[in-house]
Order: C-alpha cells, then sequence, then structure tokens
C-alpha cells in the first residue's frame, strides 16, 4: 500500500531515472541530484519486465490529450506557462491553436516493457543522506515505467465551429482506421479520406518523415512492432522524502481548485483571443483596402500581447509560491485574483473591439462591394492616402475638429456608413456621366470655408473640387420641401423656395431646378373612359437656379394638358453632383372643358324663347323639371316622312327621320344619309317596356359628354307619357345626329327606334312594325349593327322567344353578323336572358354583348347621394362606350335584301288571310258533302227485295278425268270438243271442231286460236229461281238517280274550291321557300304560342268577342303558315288527296247512273272494290291514318265480299281522316269545325 502523498506523473518525453530528487512546488528534476549512485540503483533494482500490446487512444482536443496522458489542469498550467516541457513523444502537448476554429485528431500508441522500482533494501541504505536537509528537494524517483510510445496528429484549419464539427466526423473517421494498417503496407481496410489541407504531425522518439496521410498509414502500422523495441520513460512515481526520514518533511500547500481553474481559462481565452486579433488582420478588407485599421488592430494585439505576457509572468511567478510555506500565502493569492481581475476587464475591452472590427469588415466589405458594384472606382490600399498628394502642408492647429475616440466606439458609426453609401447610390443613380464616384481612404480634409484639413471618419463623404478634398458630408442636396400650386384655366402654376444655406451652396452649388408633372388617374372625378393609368410618362420644366415659379401650359410635345385632370407636380434641385430627390408629390386638377350637353344647355339658356317653339310635325326643345332631376329635351326637325305601304295602315306614317338639335352648332355637317362611309345607321328593336327608349336616351346622352355634374340631363326621346305596359315608339324614329364630339370619330349617326313588340294595344301592332319595317328598309340603305334590347333577368323563352323570332324573320341573312344583344337592368350577376336567348339560337357571347344599366336616366335622382350617382353614371357610360366601339367597328350592310324580304313577308300574310277563309269554306262544304254521301249510302242500301219465281239458263263448270283433254273457247267462253286427244294448245288446228282453221261449233265460226285445253266441261242447264219484279228496282232506281244527280253537281263545285286551294297552298309554299333562304331564321311556332298565351289571357280577362277573332284569325294565319313552312310543295297534298278521293267517287257514282234498273240492283248486289283500290293510291302518311281495308270476296273464307254502300261510307270516313289530320285544310279547319 503506497503513502497517499506519492504521486504518478508522465514522462512528457523526458529520460527520468530512479533515485532522481523532484521538486513538487516547481515540477522541476535535479539532474545529478540523487540519495544513490546509480551502479547501486541500477543493479539492486526490482525489474518486472513483461511486454504488453499495444494501446491505441484517440483524442480531439489538446485538454483530452493531456488527461489521457495523466497530465492534471496544474500540470497542464504548468506546460502552459512554460514552468514544465514536454519533449520527444510528448512535444505535440506543447501545440497551440493556429486559428480560433481549429478540427484536432491525436491518435496515441503506447507499449510497455517494464517497471523497474527501488527495492527496500536499498531505501534503507542511502549513500547520499545529507542530501535530505536540502529544503529544493521534496520528492525522489521510486519507480518508473518504460517502453515506447508515439503519436500522430491530424489538423485542420476551420472558418466556423459549424466546419469544426464536420471535419471532426471526417477525421475520426478516417484516422480510426490508421492502427488496422498492416506492417506490409496493404491499407485497403483504412477509411478512404483525404484532406488536402489536414497538417499530420509525428511525435515519438524514432525519427520519421510523416507530411501525409499516406505516411500515417505507413507509420501507424510500424508503430507496434517498433515501439516495442523502445525503453524509453512512460511515466514515474515520486515518493516523498519523509517516507525515508521523519525530519525530512516538506510543508507543501495545496491549490485553490477555484484559482487553478481561473487561471487555466483565463491562458485559454488569452490565447484564442490573440488568435482571433490575428485573424482579423488578415482579413481582405483590411489588409488590401484599409490598412489603418489593419494597424489599429496590430497596435491593439501588441498591446494584448503584454497583457498575456504580464498575467502569465505573475502566474509562473506565484503560482509556485502559494505551494510553499514560506510566502505569504494571502498576499500572493489576492495579487493572483487581482492579476485576474483585471485581465478579464482587458479581455472584455478586446472583445468587445473584435466584435466590433468583425461588424465593421462586414459593412465595409458589404458597402465596398456593393459601391464596386455599381460603378463607384476603388481608390483603397493606396501607398499613401490620397489627402497627402493633394497637399502636404502641416494642418496641425488647435482648431482642428480631431477626435481621440475611435470610430468603432461611437453607436452611430454602422449606422453612418449604410447611410453614406445608400446617400451615395441614390446620388450617382440621379447623377450624369461628368462626376465621378469611388471609394477611397483618406486621413484627412477640409471643410467648406476652413483652411485647415481635419480628421475624417469612417463614412464620411468626400467632393474633390478646385484640387482639394471637400468634407460634405450631409451637403448632399436634399428633397425639397414640395411647391405650391395655383390653377389657371388649363394651365397650373407652380412656385417654390429657397432652402439651402450658404455653406452648402460653397460647397456644391445649385445649377437649376427641374418641375416634373404627369397626368394622374383620379376614380372619383375622371371619366370613366380615362385613358389615364398609374405609369403616365413624367415630362419637365427646367429652370435656372434663381428662378423660383414657372408655369405649366403644355406639354414636352407642344400639346396642351388634358381638361379635368389630376396633375401630379414635384421639384428637383439640380446641382454640380446631380440632382436632388424630388419633392412630395403634389396634385391640382385642370378646369374642366364644357361638353356638347352642357354647351347644349347653354345654348337653350340663351334661345329659349326661339327654340320652344317649332310647327308640327317637328319638335321644339324642352326643358323640364316635373320628375325632380331637370331634362332638357332637345329638339327635332323632321327632314323625312314615309307614310306605310301596307293597306291594312295606309294612312298611318312608318317612317320618320328627324334631325336632332339642328340650331346647334350648325358649323358642323351631317352627312347623307345613304354615304355608307360616313354615315353609321344602328336599329335598336326588343320588346315592349324592357328599356330601349332610355337606351337610347342614354347612349346619346353619352355621345354628347352628358355626367351628373351637368345643370340638366340632356335627352332625345320624351317618354314621360309613356305607358310603361306599351311602347314609346309609335313608328320607326330615325334620329340623326350630327358628329359633335370627337366620339362620334366624324360619322354622322342614325339612330333607328323601332316600335316595340308585344304592345299591350294587340297583335295589331305587331302587324304594323313589320310593315313599317319594311318601309324602314325602302328608306335606308345600309344598316351597320342591330341591337336586341331586352332585361338581363328575362329568363322566359316563351316571352323571349316571339320578339327574338320577329327580328330574325325581319332581317335577311346577310345583316346576321350585325345582331348584337344590349342587356338592361344590369347588375353583377351574370344576364339570365343569355342562356335563354342561346336556346333561342340568338347569337350571344362576349364579342357580341352589352352589359348596361341606365339608372342614372331614372326619373327622380337622389341629388343627397353623389356617390351612388356617380357609380350608376360610370355603370351606364362604360357600357355606352362599348356599344360606340362596337357601332363604329361594324361594316355597313345593304338593305336590299331585308326589304324584298319583309314585302314577301307581307305578301304572304296577306295571301295567308285569305287561303284561310277559303280552307273554312271548304270546311263547311266537306260537312254538306259528307252528309250528302252518307245519305247516298242509305238509300242505295235499301234495294226492294220481294221476289217471284222465274226459270232462267245457268252455266256450269264439270270436270273431266285426269288425262283427259277438251277444247275451249276463249271467245264464247263454251266447250267446243268435250274429248280431245290434242293436249297442246298449239296443235288445236287439228282439233276435230275445227275446219279450215275455224271452229265448226262456234255461232261465229271463232278461230282456232281463240281456242285452248281446259281440264273441265261447261254445260248450260235451265234453272228456277226467285227475283225482284222490275217495277220496284225502276223505283228504287230512280230515287237513288236523284240523289246521286245532286251530289254529283255539290263534288264538282267542292273539287273546283278544292283545285283553287290546292294552287294557292302551292304558291304559299313557294313564297316560304324564297323566305326560309332569305330570312335569318323562319319560325312561325314561336309566335303561335305567343298568340295562344294572348288569347288565353283574353279570355281570363273577359275580352271583346272582335279582339278573340282578330287573335284567332291571327293565329289561323300562323298556322298556315308554319304548316306551308314544314311541308313545302307537300301541303297540298290533302287537298289532291281529296280530289282524287271524290273523283273516283264521282266515276263510280257515273257509271252505275248510267245503268238500268235491273243492272243496277244487280251491280249493287255485288262485291265494290272501289274504296280499296282507291286506298291503294293515297300517299303512306294518310293511308296509315286511313279506315282499313274492306273485306273482299273470298270463296275459300266464305265472304262475298264488301257492297256498294259501305264502300261509300268508308270513303266518308277517309275524307273526315283527311280533314281532320291531312294537314293545312285539317289544321285551320280544326279551329273552326268539329270533323268528328
Amino acid at each position: 500500500m503506497l503513502p497517499p502523498n506519492v504521486l504518478s506523473l508522465p514522462s512528457l518525453g523526458e529520460d527520468v531515472q530512479l533515485g532522481m530528487l523532484y521538486d513538487t512546488r516547481t515540477g522541476q528534476f535535479f539532474g545529478g541530484a540523487s540519495l544513490w549512485s546509480n551502479e547501486v540503483v541500477n543493479t539492486k533494482q526490482e525489474l518486472a519486465d513483461k511486454v504488453q500490446n499495444a494501446e491505441y487512444s484517440y483524442t480531439e482536443t489538446l485538454d483530452e490529450a493531456r488527461k489521457s496522458i495523466g497530465l492534471n489542469i496544474e500540470g497542464a498550467i504548468a506546460l502552459d506557462l512554460g514552468i514544465i516541457k514536454a519533449i520527444g513523444s510528448a512535444k505535440y502537448l506543447n501545440d497551440t491553436k493556429s486559428t480560433s476554429h481549429e478540427a484536432r485528431v491525436d491518435v496515441s500508441c503506447t507499449v510497455i516493457r517494464r517497471t523497474r522500482r527501488i527495492p527496500q533494501e536499498t531505501l534503507a541504505t542511502m549513500q547520499f543522506e545529507g542530501r535530505l536537509n536540502d529544503d529544493r528537494f521534496t520528492h525522489f524517483v521510486g519507480e518508473v515505467v518504460e517502453g515506447g510510445t508515439a503519436t500522430l496528429s491530424f489538423i485542420q484549419s476551420c472558418f466556423s465551429e459549424e466546419e469544426v464539427r464536420k471535419v471532426q466526423s471526417s477525421l475520426n473517421l478516417a484516422v480510426k482506421g490508421l492502427p488496422n494498417a498492416q506492417a506490409g503496407g496493404d491499407y485497403s481496410k483504412l477509411v478512404n479520406f483525404s484532406h488536402e489541407s489536414v497538417k499530420v504531425t509525428y511525435s515519438g522518439a524514432l525519427i520519421e518523415q510523416v507530411t501525409s496521410i499516406q505516411d500515417a498509414r505507413r507509420v501507424a502500422g510500424e508503430m507496434p512492432a517498433k515501439l516495442g523495441e523502445q525503453l524509453n520513460t512512460l511515466s514515474f512515481k515520486l515518493y516523498p522524502l519523509d517516507i525515508l526520514d521523519g525530519s525530512a518533511r516538506r510543508h507543501i500547500r495545496a491549490l485553490d481548485d477555484s484559482l487553478v481553474n481561473d487561471v487555466g481559462t483565463a491562458i485559454r481565452s488569452g490565447r484564442d483571443t490573440m488568435l482571433r486579433l490575428k485573424e482579423l488582420q488578415e482579413l481582405d478588407v483590411f489588409k488590401l483596402s484599409f490598412p489603418i485599421i489593419k494597424d489599429q488592430i496590430f497596435n491593439m494585439e501588441t498591446v494584448f500581447r503584454s497583457v498575456m505576457t504580464s498575467l502569465e509572468s505573475i502566474a509562473r511567478r506565484l503560482l509556485p509560491r502559494l505551494r510553499d510555506g514560506v510566502t505569504d500565502y494571502d498576499a500572493s493569492f489576492n495579487e493572483i485574483r487581482f492579476a485576474l481581475a483585471l485581465f478579464r476587464q482587458q479581455l472584455e475591452t478586446v472583445r468587445q473591439f473584435i466584435q466590433k472590427k468583425q461588424t465593421e469588415a462586414g459593412v465595409l466589405a458589404e458597402t465596398i462591394s456593393l459601391l464596386l458594384s455599381k460603378g463607384f472606382e476603388n481608390n483603397l490600399g493606396a501607398a499613401k492616402p490620397q489627402s497627402m498628394v493633394v497637399n502636404d502642408e502641416d494642418d496641425s492647429s488647435d482648431d482642428e475638429d480631431d477626435d481621440d475616440d475611435e470610430w468603432f466606439e461611437s453607436q452611430q458609426s454602422v449606422a453612418n456608413i449604410r447611410e453614406s453609401c445608400n446617400v451615395l447610390l441614390e446620388q450617382k443613380s440621379r447623377c450624369d456621366t461628368n462626376v465621378t464616384f469611388g471609394v477611397t481612404s483618406v486621413e484627412k480634409a477640409y471643410r467648406p470655408g476652413k483652411a485647415k484639413r481635419v480628421k475624417t471618419s469612417l463614412g464620411d463623404i468626400l467632393l474633390e473640387k478646385e484640387g482639394k478634398l471637400l468634407i460634405v458630408t450631409g451637403m448632399i442636396p436634399k428633397k425639397p420641401t414640395a411647391p405650391s400650386l395655383t390653377v389657371i384655366g388649363q394651365s397650373i402654376k407652380v412656385d417654390w423656395f429657397k432652402e439651402r444655406s450658404e455653406e452648402q451652396e460653397q460647397a456644391i452649388p445649385t445649377t437649376g431646378f427641374k418641375v416634373t408633372f404627369r397626368p394622374k388617374p383620379n376614380h372619383e372625378k375622371d371619366s370613366p373612359l380615362s385613358s389615364l393609368t398609374a405609369n403616365e410618362s413624367t415630362q419637365y420644366i427646367k429652370c435656372g437656379p434663381d428662378e423660383r415659379f414657372t408655369r405649366i401650359d403644355k406639354t414636352n410635345l407642344g400639346t396642351k394638358l388634358r381638361d379635368d385632370c389630376d396633375y401630379e407636380i414635384a421639384l428637383t434641385l439640380e446641382t454640380i453632383v446631380g440632382s436632388s430627390v424630388c419633392s412630395d408629390h403634389v396634385t391640382e386638377r385642370t378646369e374642366a372643358l364644357p361638353s356638347v350637353a352642357d354647351r347644349m344647355i347653354r345654348y337653350h339658356q340663351a334661345n329659349r324663347g326661339i327654340l320652344s317653339r317649332a310647327p308640327k310635325p317637328h319638335v321644339p326643345w324642352k326643358f323640364c323639371n316635373d320628375r325632380g332631376t331637370p331634362t332638357l329635351y332637345l329638339g327635332l326637325t323632321v327632314i323625312a316622312t314615309r307614310m306605310c305601304s301596307d293597306p291594312r295602315f295606309k294612312k298611318e306614317v312608318a317612317v320618320r327621320i328627324v334631325d336632332v338639335a339642328t340650331e346647334f352648332d350648325k358649323e358642323t355637317p351631317a352627312a347623307d344619309i345613304q354615304d355608307t362611309e360616313r354615315t353609321v345607321v344602328a336599329v335598336f328593336t326588343g320588346s315592349s317596356g324592357h328599356g330601349k327608349t332610355t337606351q337610347i336616351n342614354a347612349f346619346i346622352s353619352f355621345l354628347l359628354g352628358g355626367k351628373p355634374s351637368d345643370s340638366a340631363r340632356v335627352m332625345v326621346v320624351d317618354d314621360r307619357l309613356a305607358d310603361q305596359s306599351g311602347s314609346v315608339t309609335q313608328f320607326v324614329t330615325c334620329y340623326r345626329i350630327r358628329p359633335f364630339s370627337p366620339l362620334f370619330e366624324g360619322k354622322t349617326l342614325l339612330i333607328v327606334d323601332t316600335p316595340g313588340f308585344g304592345d299591350s294595344r294587340g297583335w295589331q301592332r305587331d302587324a304594323f312594325t313589320t310593315a313599317a319595317m319594311s318601309d324602314f328598309f325602302g328608306t335606308v340603305s345600309h344598316v351597320n349593327g342591330i341591337f336586341f334590347t331586352c332585361r338581363a333577368n328575362e329568363a322566359r323563352t316563351t316571352f323571349l322567344s316571339p320578339i327574338s323570332t320577329y327580328v330574325f324573320s325581319l332581317f335577311a341573312k346577310n345583316v346576321e353578323h350585325c345582331l348584337r344583344t344590349v342587356y338592361t337592368f344590369s347588375d353583377a350577376g351574370a344576364p339570365l336572358a343569355r342562356e335563354a336567348l342561346r336556346r333561342l339560337r340568338w347569337p350571344v357571347g362576349e364579342l357580341r354583348e352589352v352589359e348596361a344599366n341606365n339608372a342614372w336616366f331614372t326619373a327622380t335622382l337622389d341629388a343627397e347621394n353623389q356617390v351612388k350617382v356617380r357609380d350608376w353614371w360610370v355603370m351606364s357610360v362604360k357600357a355606352q362606350n362599348r356599344l360606340k366601339e362596337m357601332i363604329l367597328k361594324m361594316g355597313p350592310k345593304p338593305t336590299d335584301s331585308s326589304a324584298t324580304l319583309s314585302r314577301k313577308r307581307i305578301t304572304l300574310e296577306q295571301r295567308c288571310e285569305l287561303v284561310e277563309r277559303k280552307i273554312l269554306q271548304t270546311a263547311d262544304d266537306a260537312r254538306s258533302l259528307i252528309a250528302k254521301l252518307d245519305s247516298l249510302a242509305e238509300a242505295v242500301g235499301k234495294a226492294p227485295n220481294e221476289k217471284i219465281l222465274v226459270t232462267e239458263k245457268k252455266v256450269f263448270n264439270r270436270d273431266v278425268a285426269e288425262g283427259s283433254y277438251t277444247t275451249l273457247c276463249t271467245t264464247c267462253n263454251r266447250t267446243c270438243h268435250e274429248v280431245c286427244y290434242i293436249a297442246n294448245d298449239s296443235g288445236k288446228a287439228g282439233c276435230a271442231a275445227m275446219l279450215d282453221g275455224k271452229c265448226t261449233v262456234c255461232k261465229g265460226r271463232c278461230r282456232w286460236q281463240e281456242h285452248k285445253n281446259a281440264t273441265f266441261i261447261i254445260d248450260v242447264k235451265d234453272v228456277q229461281t226467285y227475283v225482284v219484279p222490275d217495277e220496284l228496282i225502276q223505283e228504287w232506281n230512280s230515287a237513288n238517280n236523284t240523289l246521286e244527280g245532286a251530289l254529283l253537281g255539290a263534288m264538282d263545285e267542292y273539287m273546283v274550291l278544292q283545285e283553287e286551294l290546292r294552287l294557292d297552298i302551292a304558291y304559299l309554299a313557294d313564297l316560304t321557300d324564297e323566305i326560309k333562304k332569305t330570312a335569318i331564321m323562319h319560325d312561325p311556332e314561336a309566335l303561335i304560342n305567343y298568340l295562344e298565351s294572348l288569347i288565353r289571357t283574353s279570355k281570363a280577362r273577359g275580352a271583346p268577342p272582335e279582339q278573340l277573332v282578330q287573335l284567332t284569325t291571327a293565329k289561323n294565319t300562323l298556322i298556315l303558315i308554319r304548316e306551308v313552312k314544314d311541308r313545302g310543295t307537300r301541303a297540298t297534298t290533302e287537298s289532291q288527296v281529296l280530289i282524287g278521293v271524290l273523283g273516283a267517287v264521282r266515276k263510280e257514282m257515273s257509271n252505275r247512273m248510267v245503268m238500268s234498273a235491273r243492272r243496277r240492283r244487280q251491280e249493287e248486289s255485288q262485291p265494290c272494290t272501289m274504296y280499296n283500290n282507291l286506298l291503294e293510291t293515297l300517299p303512306r302518311e294518310i293511308r296509315e291514318k286511313a279506315p282499313p281495308p274492306l273485306e273482299k270476296e273470298s270463296w275459300r273464307n266464305w265472304s262475298r265480299g264488301a257492297l256498294y254502300p259501305e264502300n261509300l261510307k268508308a270513303v266518308i270516313k277517309l275524307v273526315k281522316v283527311v280533314l281532320r289530320d291531312g294537314g293545312v285544310v285539317a289544321a285551320i279547319a280544326a279551329q273552326s269545325v268539329n270533323l268528328n
């Protein structure tokens, strides 16, 4: 058991021998001093000679490496202070970091060979016992461990702790494979690792050249074998002298742990700080661009180095003293504590210095990089500051503004650099190429108005002027105060004041002022059609340095300023170093020029007396305020009137062309109406009550520039007395409007207002509208656009269908491209009418539609809510502008095809009315004819039946035996030779009954060719039978002839009428075919449905009979048009069938009328095939609906067949079917006569 004060220490590469004396207070050996001679110690030593396996250890820091070999914190401090040394295999423990961020891995291999000790008997017999009294000695070496050890160190400098961790990990992965390398040089098992910047060192007793990873692998493979041959001291144990002699006890104090830790921490922190100072000096921004700052850092390093040296010197001197028992412990302890406290303060100062210099380096590097990238010249790093080149005179003076504080001690310095950088960058962007900007390092420069130079600061802005460098920080031209504005008509006066000081003017003189201006959008005041954007180009006016105002009255292109427009104006100061930032923008609005509408209102006010009077049919100007909103109705001068050419409306005006505001602006001429280039014709059509007239008013007001701020609204159509359910327009009115404003693009507009369809005054007004449009087409040679107006929320196809059908049928196909839609009463949603119109095949789509809301033109405006009024006005104006663009872009289309179409349509309707009356007449005739046919069928069927017995000859057929032949005369229908041997008809000339080619049996001597073989014999026998007497038959036949005679006349008249009807319908079919080819669409079905709804409504309201008759007649006309349209020439089928049927009946009736009475009676008892034969000739569509064929005569089915009366009754049913389901006649007749 060893005494507690025995120490075990590493040798640190020294050759330590048994018996050597040691002072633990200073950590020193005393060479040559021992209590025994070497011969005695070495010959009588205890030797434990046992070679142990190689042991490897891995450490990542010097502290870990020191601890791994048993060096405590006191030994580490002693090593750092130089109190002890590490040599040989331990020299790596002396390493210090070369950079503040360093990755390190040490791989140590140790082989222990033996342990030597001083035996007890030797301890008892000291040869130099007197040395126990020497106070320098405290311990002796009593045991040493020998063997071999070596260490490979891998070190790589890094830029950050994060990089240290990454490199450390890769180094560990690489070096841990080194011990596995074989001595033979097989390194294949090692991890493949290569770092070009890794520093590899070797510490060992043997001399090895290790400079690379390959060398390290080789040495690592050879280490175990070579180290096993070494006997170097690895560690030793120190025994206190008092174990030999109690009187040799030494008083050794233990060091305070906290003190030891503080000293170690201070030394490590100091050395790290020294590294950071060195790294700062090596930064390019200081080394190349700012050598003065590098010198500052170097000076700080020098000062701090002396601080470090002082601390280490104190620690080196006092730490050993604290362990001996002689020195005043408290005094030494306090001195070290004081030194540590002072060092901490100085260390903190240096750290702050470093932090600020790092910030400075970042700011300077960023600033320089930014400035150089922006075209600044680089004047940094010059051998001699530029200020010295300019002037080398002695500037020392007591008046110098020379602050001894370092710039880094000011909290605003970094902000000042950044501000100066931003100021210069901003200034350079506004400066011309005559001014050069750069970056330099100048120690001193002049202040404006001063004769001596002063010290500059980082961030100062210098100006080279007249051979001197001036400090002009804060004098770069700044943003001036916004100018004051005064609007004078269409111009704006701009005033400003002088703001710069004399010192600023002396340093950087003002060369002038620049007033910039541009139009600016104002959504609350601008017209909705304003083309202004937020990116309008800026224009300017240049003024001299002494001017204080200017006037803006035109643009740089020489054009006048816009009227009623906001202008954004700013002031810029011009100097020798460029212009300043422009002032805050100020805005003023130019005065509005009077619009055409405003001029018209003023014109009316000045000439009210003259304009308010006009002879009929002209319309005077009218100003009214009876609905709460002042409104000016413009005067209308009639320039053409056309009466309706339709005989139904011959006393009514069909078309009237009026000139709008003829008295106003007479210098503006109107183009001729027939001029397709300069006159644009826009036709507005639609249903009554859907806002068509309001839309026209809104459109014209837009063209004239009307707006809410006007003293009155300007309108053309006066709708004040109109019934909301009826049409405002009574005839086709064409409003000719001269090109009063630029919106017209020099074109005269002809706005055509047509009467609305579906008027409450009845179907007759729709017919008038059709007739009036026909006259319009004959008056105006072309149209550009046809605009169908309907409510946006109108989703009823039943309502829109007849209106769109009318428009489709009025216009020829050549104007189909002109069709457009104006949705009135629109809101934010999609128009419901769009889908309804699409189903009706009306052309819709974004490019063919205008969504308008003309609420601004309502009867009364809300004067207290101008924002709402403007919003509605804006909505209306945008829609009208879109409409205007549509109209002006659409080319002219001739109306001659539409004129021809409308004439044919009117002709069709008129002829249909005549045909309708004929159809109704034939329906009445058919009823009478059917009754007579029915009576005849009954009479024919009542033949006399009272019979008497009489004898008469009858013919019978008698069959012959199989294989036998007879000769039959086909002329006489008798058997001439009962048994004939001739089997062929061609050989009958040889029959026994023949003589000279003629039959001897036949009364008429018939030729043999009229004979043939038969299988039966004809016999004639007398037969008794009962027959009706002739007088009864004659009486019956006489009655039949009377009925048939009357019926024949009726049938002849009916057939003549049917033939006329057939020809009429054929004509209508041809006319309809032409209309179908010409019209955009021809579809009477929609109008029929519309009229049926009108009839139902009229009946529900108790309308007078004449109105119902009128509607029914119109409906029948359309039904006839529909049938003719759908069937074409097939529409005559029913007339042809009736003529054919009655013709067949008439023929059969005529044949029977000429028969004798008895023959007639016999014929009536025979089967009749008239109906069946007639049925086979009928068209398939009639045959499918006709009564089925009558029963035929058949011996096999014991059927005698249908008689003549049954055929007549079948014919009656057939006629009824034809008149009920046959087509045109049936469709019309069914409205008045029940044929069932």
